[in-house]
């Protein structure tokens, strides 16, 4: 018999926008409590993804999506080492991060300041304000290279005429486009071959097979291991990122990033683990710790957080 399933809804606030597909500032989702692990489903149906109040039908019914298929296995693995008084990360080292940042000059100030060296950005809904404000913080800042997500907005004909309008100087700090446009194999073999820069893929990367260099991977989403298996195959960047979650799905992103580090050494490369700078603080936030390259990992057996897990209103699912 299948142990019962417990839910707690939880709300995050975010200052701005966090993508160009998104207007929101309140970001729902729940955790999930299932015997001793814990996991969480934090969708974005801007991208896609099956609604929150979808998803917990789906799950209470006992189908299955992405979303909820990730959940319950950070719930499986979290309760193995829950009930073996272990944490997760013993033996593990999490890949460094690069920032993700609103485009707020404050935020690239603390990014430097708290020795980031890589920044990501997203673009896409205002590409003419976005573009002098990226060239104004590379002038302010010439350390810094720079990964920008567009979130598949611009056409290849737009993405085309950004990158013609950039200076070289700029170009060179460029160290990938994030779904520039939509993925088609060829279109992306001619923009790589055209301009030189790498090109990552995100939203399709569940079927992509060439002609890109970077695969990010969201363990919120994403089926892993033949994703990794390919591109040690296709000697290919990884990326790992979180899903912009609760920070509890943030922990179990780096736990994946640092399994496959261990298991694919010199493939991971700078991942994007640490967003729970973009929310307002809470309880959890606040455990995680200051916004820096490098993940601290949350005390405790499992992913961490016990007594804060273990203090909150679950509510029976099924």
């Amino acid at each position: 018999m299948k142990p019962p399933i417990y839910i707690y809804r939880y709300t995050l606030k975010s200052p701005g926008a966090l993508n160009a597909s998104s207007t929101r500032h309140d970001h729902a989702g729940v955790l999930i409590k299932v015997g001793d692990g814990y996991g969480c489903m934090h969708p974005w149906p801007e991208l896609g993804d099956v609604p929150l109040d979808g998803l917990l039908k789906i799950l209470q019914e006992g189908g299955t999506t992405p979303t909820i298929r990730a959940a319950l296995y950070c719930a499986r693995e979290d309760g193995k080492a829950r009930l073996a008084g272990k944490n997760l990360f013993e033996g593990l080292q999490v890949p460094q991060s690069h920032a993700t940042l609103m485009m707020q000059a404050a935020d690239f100030d603390q990014a430097v300041a708290a020795g980031f060296t890589m920044v990501k950005v997203k673009m896409g809904r205002d590409i003419e304000r976005e573009r002098e404000f990226v060239l104004d913080q590379a002038e302010r800042f010439p350390v810094l290279r720079w990964r920008i997500d567009f979130n598949n907005l611009l056409g290849r004909g737009g993405i085309e005429k950004l990158l013609n309008s950039l200076p070289e100087s700029f170009r060179k700090k460029i160290d990938f486009l994030e779904d520039p446009c939509v993925y088609e194999s060829r279109s992306w073999g001619e923009l790589r071959t055209r301009y030189g820069i790498a090109l990552a893929v995100d939203r399709d990367v569940e079927m992509a097979d060439r002609n890109f260099s970077v695969a990010v991977l969201k363990p919120a989403v994403n089926v892993l291991q033949n994703k990794l298996e390919r591109s040690y195959m296709d000697s290919r960047r990884v990326v790992f990122t979180s899903y912009m979650d609760h920070p509890l799905g943030q922990t179990y992103a780096a736990w994946r990033a640092a399994i496959a580090a261990r298991d694919y050494p010199g493939m991971i490369d700078t991942c994007g683990l640490m967003t729970h700078g973009l929310f307002e603080p809470n309880d959890f936030i606040e455990r995680m710790g200051g916004v820096t390259p490098d993940f601290s990992v949350p005390q405790g057996s499992g992913l961490g957080f016990d007594d804060l897990l273990e203090n909150l209103p679950w509510k029976r699912l099924t």
